[in-house]
């Protein structure tokens, strides 16, 4: 193991999966009478989602509530698996995380959802080395907001100077390596692979 490095901790949306919320709104536009940019206002929008994603309200009240603004009778089921078909598993990373996994300590520390997280819990098949697992619904806080890296550090019980946090968004890192922390934007696989060697994590 890295004599620096004891965690690693990764963010979920366009790291460990691509997010196509384009998509998904189609799929439901599909099933009403909105066009899908409408439907992605109404499903996807930052504003929508800083609602639920930060706890300020939990995801089943901004289901219902967008349920009856899109016009639709749909199961809450139903509709969480729509929202859930946004998350496309980044199959090519599995591989690289679950050799890290062997012998680094691993983090999840992502702005998301409690259903994204759930069902990405479900398709990362080294969910269960985890630990912590930070997620700004549960905990009340987002990236950037330093308290958000402090809780991960709380949490973890590492040092920021000894935790490598690995972000697709520049404010993000900037959050992560203010706190303290080694910080990588990531760009690509092969990028990180790069910046993996070069801190002798791998």
């Amino acid at each position: 193991m890295s004599a620096d490095i004891e965690l690693v901790a990764f963010d979920l949306g366009n790291v460990l999966c691509t997010v196509d919320e384009t998509t998904a709104s189609k799929k439901i536009s599909a099933l009403c009478d909105k066009p899908w940019e409408e439907v992605y206002g109404i499903v996807f929008s930052q504003i929508r989602k800083l609602q639920f994603e930060s706890g300020e309200m939990t995801f089943t009240e901004h289901a219902l509530r967008a349920i009856s603004n899109l016009g639709i009778d749909m199961p809450l089921d139903e509709f969480t698996d729509l929202y859930d078909s946004a998350l496309i598993p980044a199959e090519s990373m599995f591989s690289l995380v679950e050799s890290l996994a062997e012998t680094h300590r691993l983090a999840l520390v992502s702005n998301t959802s409690e259903p994204h997280w759930k069902s990405a819990e479900r398709f990362l098949p080294f969910s269960s080395s985890l630990d912590p697992v930070i997620v700004s619904y549960e905990v009340g806080v987002m990236k950037p907001e330093p308290s958000f890296y402090d809780v991960l550090i709380q949490h973890s019980a590492v040092a920021a100077r000894n935790i490598l946090f690995i972000d697709d968004l520049a404010a993000n890192i900037e959050g992560a390596e203010t706190a303290g922390m080694i910080g990588h934007r990531f760009r690509s696989q092969s990028h990180l692979e790069i910046a993996l060697v070069e801190l002798d994590v791998i």
